[in-house]
Formats: C-alpha cells, structure tokens, sequence
C-alpha cells in the first residue's frame, strides 16, 4: 500500500500548473502577471518558444522581471512554464542518498517535492464510498542562502514561494474528483530546513541549505467507479 500511495501523490505533484501568463511593460521592463506561483529569484523560466530567462527581480503576484540566457531574444511574455519540482519519496536516510546522487546541479534537483515514507493509513470495508485514508508528512522545499539572508530574507525569498507551491498542490488535489476535497490541513514554516530544532522539526536531512514549509494533510480517496 506504500508503493500504491506514493504514485498516487507523485502524480498529483505531476498534475501541478506549472504555467503562467504575463503581459511585457517595455517602460518598466517588467512582465506583469496575475499570480507568481513559487516563482522566485534565480530561478528559471522558459517562453512558449523554448527561450529560457533568469528571474532577476520579483514582485509577488504583481510582476516578473526577467532576463533572457540568450542576448537580444525578446522579453518574456505571454505564457512561459516554472521550474517543474523535483519529486522524491523515501525515509530520510533513503531520501537524503537518492537526492544527493541525482545530480550536481541544485537548480535541476529544486524546488523539491517530498514525501516522508512513515506514511499511516486506514483501509476501508466494502460498504463504504472511501477506498482508504491516509495521514501525509510532505515537505515543499528550495534553496536558500545562510550566508547572506537574514531570517526574513529566507521567509520572503524562499518560505513564502513554498507555501505558495503547497497550495498549488492541495488546488490540484480538488480538481481530482477521485479525491475527497481537503476542507483543513496543517502547514509548518520554517526558513532554515534542518536548523530549527522545534517540536517535530527535522534535524539536518538533505545535504544542501533549504528552506520550505511542511504540509501536513489527510488525504481521502474514493473508490473506482463511486459516483460521489
């Protein structure tokens, strides 16, 4: 049922939007948008074309200010995709090996999408709609910069993006109709992963300098065929 699970939320975390859509001001060279998702400094984005642009400043859910990799492409406008997040399941021994072994690159391993492996579930009886319940520990998290951020520089930079990608996860939850609709969860700030010793609070898992949140949340499906 572990295995079972874990696919199910990592196509979940596979259904996320990862898209967005802006309107270039050649005045402020800004491309302004509605939303920014987990849109962030440094990170990439790349246009309908494939041209690929380095966000250099941001205002969140106002404007994208962002630089081609190419010179004298146009600016970013219309619709571009986010960095797709890095999916990983595992314990947290399993988890920091497989993680640190996948690549070199942090910017292709982040934002990271992960589910803590100590999963509790409930199956239910075949009068019941449900098909089983389960009890979800997952972590959103990305880089961060212990050198030169101050602890609301890794709040704003880094935390903030990452709530905003762990309500782009539940979103996605209830526009699967197989899914029960999550009415409440619990989500755990924190603007260094691994350094702040509070009441279920990791110590140091993952090898590199992050910050996040922890989503906690029971997840509800329903049966094959359950017309609910």
């Amino acid at each position: 049922m572990t295995n079972e699970i874990s696919a199910i939320i990592e196509g979940i975390v596979n259904q996320i939007d990862v898209t967005l859509f802006g309107v270039y001001d050649p005045i402020t060279e800004q491309t302004n948008v509605c939303e920014t998702k987990w849109a962030r400094i440094g990170k990439k984005v790349t246009d309908s074309t494939g041209q690929i642009y380095v966000i250099v400043d941001i205002e969140p859910n106002e404007w994208i200010k962002a630089e081609p990799i190419i010179q004298n492409n146009p600016p970013l406008e219309g619709e571009f995709t986010l960095s797709t997040p890095y999916w990983i399941t595992g314990t947290r021994t399993a988890t920091n090996r497989e993680w640190t072994i996948a690549d070199n690159n942090l910017l292709d391993k982040t934002p990271i999408v992960w589910l803590l492996e100590t999963l509790k579930y409930k199956q239910f009886g075949r009068q019941s709609t449900y098909d089983f319940e389960t009890d979800l520990r997952i972590f959103f998290l990305d880089e961060t910069d212990p050198v030169n951020y101050y602890t609301a520089d890794h709040r704003e930079n880094v935390v903030y993006p990452m709530q905003n990608l762990a309500n782009e996860f539940i979103k996605t939850i209830s526009g699967i109709r197989k899914f029960k609709v999550v009415e409440d969860f619990e989500l755990i700030t924190f603007s260094r992963f691994g350094v702040e010793q509070q009441t279920g609070m990791f110590q140091n898992i993952l090898d590199a300098n992050l910050s996040g949140v922890e989503l906690r949340i029971t997840l509800t499906m329903y049966k094959e065929n359950c017309k609910c």
